[in-house]
């Protein structure tokens, strides 16, 4: 029912807002902790990230072939993606590494 429907995407609304506050709120400090204690960040390779890509797709293609609901959410999702990479290019991505680069002029 469609008041069943309002409630169930009231709840991931708030649920997602209240999980990735968290996450952002805790994890610089998570992070800061274990550089403390001595752990070194490195980021991937670009051939992991690349087989782990290639390694993703080919799941979601399996799944969208056997999974109609699965494939109508990921139909979405891709042509979302797809529509807001140049703002995140623009936006999102600009921004961080302008902060990035401003962090470590102080």
């Amino acid at each position: 029912p469609k008041h069943y429907q309002s409630v169930i995407e009231m709840a991931s609304r708030d649920t997602f807002t209240w999980v990735t506050g968290k996450y952002d709120y805790v994890n610089p400090s998570a992070l800061k902790r274990l550089l403390v204690a001595g752990a070194v960040l490195r980021p991937f390779p670009q051939e992991v990230l690349e087989a782990c890509y290639n390694a993703a797709n080919e799941i979601y293609a399996d799944l969208s072939k056997t999974n109609p609901h699965f494939n109508k959410m990921y139909t979405s999702l891709s042509a979302f993606r797809n529509e807001s990479l140049a703002w995140m290019q623009v936006a999102e991505l600009s921004y961080d590494s302008f902060m990035m680069r401003m962090r470590t002029r102080t």
